[in-house]
């Protein structure tokens, strides 16, 4: 929970509560007005970055992030004895969902696409808050190292899978800053519309593709949805509100509708590992969860592998005006 001297860097003493199901950091809700959040240091090995990042961003994107709520002495954050470092938000009354109802798909894909769309002209310099993030061969390299014969739960082909992704048509696509975590959970919507009021979780802010963004907006999407057809319409919705926010060239098509295959196998690997060595990344209930969703992420790059023409032919309809 929170200690006393943590609430005090802030002025607070009221309720407090635990909020939302993140598998890094420890979040909390002070008084109904503030969100005060443990940077988890396991992960970020320096966290002040996550805030210095944010900082550098605030001013493209201030009206759909949170408020950052500085210490009653000034500071961005708090760092306690123990090296912890905690960070406060304003507080805003808004629902969020782990599986999105179709009704909200549309207004992700905008909110994410805005997102981007603000930040392509940034130049601003960021530091990597988690060394190699999203880098695919470096988590494949790190799966073949620990990998253990005795490991049989998941076929070693894989690894020939990730291969190909990993050597896939280089991207020509211009890097910029990206969100890094575009889940669908990272969304607060309004109360009593289908509005997002704010998009959180910025701690992965980092120069690189936006198909990354793009691609794990639509995996969280995709997720629970057995039904292809269902799904298709969900992607489809999806699409059609990030492309409106963030218009993209007719021959960058080709990219986006790759991008789902390679950010599920990629986050496969990365439960498979983080399994593999004792879930030291990953929070857990249970063991064997990290395995599990290393199934489900490999489960679900198949089916994209499967519709990935139908993505692309989605994908290009809403980049024909943009060539």
């Amino acid at each position: 929970m929170i200690s006393n001297k943590v609430l005090a860097q802030w002025g607070l003493s009221g309720p407090r509560a635990k909020l939302g199901n993140g598998l890094i950091n420890d979040t909390f809700c002070v008084d109904n007005r503030y969100v005060l959040q443990r940077i988890n240091k396991q992960v970020f090995t320096d966290p002040k970055r996550i805030v210095t990042n944010f900082k550098k961003i605030y001013d493209h994107v201030f009206d759909i992030v949170p408020q950052l709520v500085p210490t009653v002495g000034g500071d961005d954050c708090f760092e306690n004895s123990d090296g912890e470092v905690w960070r406060c938000f304003v507080y805003y009354p808004s629902r969020n969902f782990q599986s999105l109802p179709d009704e909200m798909v549309y207004a992700a894909g905008q909110a994410f696409g805005l997102f981007l769309f603000r930040l392509r002209d940034c130049a601003v310099q960021l530091e990597p808050t988690i060394p190699n993030f999203h880098e695919f061969q470096y988590y494949l390299n790190e799966l073949e190292r620990v990998w253990s014969d005795h490991e049989k739960k998941i076929d070693r082909s894989l690894l020939e899978q990730c291969r190909e992704i990993v050597n896939h048509r280089p991207l020509t696509i211009q890097r910029q800053i990206i969100h890094g975590d575009c889940k669908v959970n990272n969304l607060l919507f309004d109360v009593t519309s289908n509005k997002v009021v704010r998009i959180v979780d910025t701690d992965t802010l980092m120069w690189g593709y936006p198909v990354w963004d793009f691609g794990d907006l639509v995996r969280s999407v995709a997720m629970d949805y057995e039904n292809d057809k269902q799904l298709t319409k969900r992607l489809t919705s999806v699409s059609a509100g990030f492309f409106e926010q963030f218009p993209i060239a007719k021959s960058e098509a080709e990219y986006y509708a790759n991008a789902p295959i390679h950010m599920s196998m990629m986050l496969g690997v990365r439960f498979l590992t983080d399994h593999i060595l004792g879930n030291q990344y990953f929070k857990v209930k249970r063991v064997g969860e990290n395995l599990d969703r290393a199934k489900e992420q490999f489960k679900l790059a198949e089916r994209f592998s499967s519709i990935q023409k139908k993505l692309h032919d989605t994908i290009l309809a809403f980049s024909e005006g943009h060539s």
